[in-house]
């Protein structure tokens, strides 16, 4: 593990890049949708359980942290683009993307468009994500 010594996140690899600019998470939500903000909310509460988690708000995404990233957030006008990565490829609603991220990862990308969205399935990828993140 290396820590930054500018902007202080932890990664997986030494002098491992990245940006060091660091953002208020408030700032992702000015002039979104009502149901953005609380998609959101709902999916940190939902979340909030697993151990060592960390969010940092960078300029375009917030990222969730335990030993390394596991779900990246990019709040838009009206939804929520989510992603996570598995050891598998899944396919269907609500996933619209699915990109291969190395030889044994799959990145998964779902909108999530209001707080009724945040459900059981999705919070199980996620909690898979978070199991296999390190």
């Amino acid at each position: 593990m290396w820590t930054c010594p500018d902007c202080k996140r932890t990664f997986k690899n030494t002098n491992q890049s990245h940006s060091c600019l660091i953002t208020d998470i408030t700032s992702h939500f000015i002039n979104k949708n009502q149901e953005v903000t609380q998609t959101f909310e709902k999916l940190v509460q939902e979340i909030s359980h697993l151990k060592k988690v960390k969010i940092n708000s960078l300029k375009n995404a917030i990222l969730f942290t335990a030993k390394t990233h596991f779900l990246a957030i990019k709040p838009k006008t009206e939804f929520l683009d989510i992603e996570f990565v598995l050891p598998e490829k899944l396919e269907g609603f609500p996933i619209h993307k699915t990109v291969q991220a190395s030889k044994y990862r799959w990145a998964h990308f779902v909108r999530l468009g209001s707080p009724e969205e945040v459900d059981k399935q999705l919070l199980d990828w996620i909690k898979q994500a978070y199991d296999v993140s390190g």
